[in-house]
């Protein structure tokens, strides 16, 4: 897509596909979306208009609906309403064909994102991962890897962080974007000892004495990640892993769509060997510093 924000709308696969809880149990199943609540508010006053936010380019083959569609998963995104709710707005502006289910298979068939799911225990113990990749139960609370019709119990469902940076790198607008800690390293005064990002930190300064970051396309990541309550009665938590890239300005890096969510634990209990959740994330790390 020419000049468009393919940032934005590989945003729009991250959300839909992986901040979606499908039953009170965390089971994945692609026929059942519904929301989850949103951890990261807009601000009242953003004003951007949602056609640049959302650019799409017709010539590229896409229906005026699946366009229209797009959009609406934009502010799906945004204002976290329901499934039922967008497929009614659907309905009143677009062709009645068009369904959130069709939108997101295009929208995969668009970017290429599509999750790999690893079996999990459970009750959160473990990712099968590693040492546990070919495990048949959990080694903590040895409850059972597949049910009765030899399905996994509950899945981690993971977005490669690769294949998004392919994505955004591919974008002559967003690429310029992810210059800026090069620019900002390039136009510091040598002698400023104040600290106005993250740059100027000793962390930062002691990463370059071990040869690191000398492309200026590397890409520096702050890494979260936290519990938080899914439902009102606080009775499950899920475990939400969040990238900020720092390679963007700080007036967007942390807005909502320039976060990155690799992926999230499901509950209903806390991990217990969070290394093999990390597994697939590590790997992918270790791939893309051997480039």
């Amino acid at each position: 897509m020419d000049e468009a924000n393919v940032s934005e709308i590989e945003y729009l696969s991250t959300s839909d596909e992986i901040s979606e809880e499908d039953n009170e149990d965390y089971n994945i199943d692609e026929t059942d979306d519904e929301e989850n609540n949103d951890n990261y508010n807009e601000d009242e006053d953003e004003d951007e208009d949602i056609d640049d936010m959302m650019q799409v380019d017709i010539e590229e083959g896409l229906s005026k609906e699946i366009i229209e569609g797009l959009k609406l998963l934009h502010l799906k995104s945004l204002y976290n309403f329901t499934e039922a709710a967008y497929n009614d707005i659907i309905k009143l502006f677009a062709n009645k064909n068009i369904s959130l289910y069709k939108i997101k298979k295009r929208l995969e068939e668009i970017t290429g994102l599509v999750p790999k799911f690893y079996d999990m225990c459970e009750n959160s113990c473990i990712c099968y991962t590693g040492i546990y990749e070919t495990y048949q139960s959990c080694p903590l609370c040895n409850s059972l890897r597949y049910d009765s019709k030899n399905k996994s119990k509950k899945v981690m469902p993971y977005l490669s962080i690769k294949k998004r940076l392919e994505i955004q790198y591919n974008n002559k607008i967003r690429a310029e974007e992810l210059l800026y800690r090069h620019r900002y390293i390039i136009n510091k005064e040598v002698e400023s000892e104040d600290l106005e990002d993250i740059f100027d930190g000793n962390i930062y300064k002691d990463l370059l004495e071990k040869d690191l970051f000398s492309d200026q396309r590397n890409v520096i990541f702050t890494i979260s990640c936290d519990g938080y309550q899914i439902f009102k009665q606080k009775t499950d938590d899920c475990w939400l892993f969040l990238l900020i890239n720092n390679n963007l300005d700080p007036s967007i890096r942390v807005k909502k769509e320039n976060l990155l969510i690799p992926f999230l634990i499901p509950g209903p209990n806390q991990p217990k060997d969070f290394n093999t959740f990390l597994r697939p994330f590590i790997d992918e790390m270790k791939e893309l510093e051997s480039k």
